[in-house]
């Protein structure tokens, strides 16, 4: 593992080290049986990056890792209702918190910024914490991890990892579409500079898939 890799390790065991060991079990909880797009990796990976950006940006730690660790924990009931997970991560995490004794000035913060990381335009990113919340999970969707992402979901729902029908949806639309689009949307200038490289990486790989689909390479 390069330092970099074990930075981030570092980084995720810091942040659940500081907070309540209750807590962070009964968090994970909610992840068994998740795909592997979304499972406990994908909320360490971004728990981490959130630890590295708020310390750099000067976020209130304790809001950011709070609403890291719970951000996704709605995902399961999703698949099962329907509902936005970000909504149903903010109420479930209410309730965890408030069993944890939490202040409500401090639940609504981080209720807030669980919202706000699945921007939507009547709920856009507005504080620090809410900012890094929202870059740290789209960090997540880019790179080198963002392709195996999406390739693992495009397994997980059935889909073919390519097509030669323009409406059939693959991980190279999920790219173009989507993907390509993200380093413009995220908004603290640490999240920034590492979407550069990561941005590139995934680029650089669609356009080999490309070429290897036409037996150029």
């Amino acid at each position: 593992m390069d330092q970099r890799g074990e930075e981030s390790m570092e980084y995720a065991a810091e942040a659940l080290a500081s907070l309540p060991p209750r807590l962070v079990e009964t968090a994970r909880r909610y992840f068994d049986g998740q795909d592997p797009a979304h499972d406990w990796q994908h909320n360490l990976r971004v728990i981490a990056l959130c630890e590295r950006i708020g310390r750099e940006e000067g976020a209130d730690m304790t809001v950011l890792r709070l609403a890291a660790l719970l951000h996704d924990i709605g995902r399961a009931e999703e698949r099962r209702t329907g509902e936005c997970h970000a909504e149903i991560s903010a109420r479930e995490a209410a309730v965890l918190l408030r069993d944890e004794g939490m202040d409500e000035g401090l639940i609504a913060r981080v209720q807030s910024a669980i919202l706000a990381h699945r921007y939507r335009k009547e709920r856009p990113p507005v504080t620090r914490e809410e900012q890094i919340l929202f870059d740290a999970d789209k960090l997540d969707s880019i790179g080198a991890i963002g392709v195996a992402r999406a390739f693992a979901y495009s397994g997980v729902i059935g889909q073919p990892i390519h097509s030669d029908d323009p409406d059939q949806h693959t991980p190279a639309k999920e790219f173009e579409w989507k993907l390509s689009r993200l380093k413009d949307r995220l908004m603290t200038p640490a999240a920034r500079r590492i979407a550069e490289e990561r941005h590139r990486f995934m680029v650089q790989f669609f356009e080999r898939w490309e070429l290897e689909l036409r037996g150029v390479r």
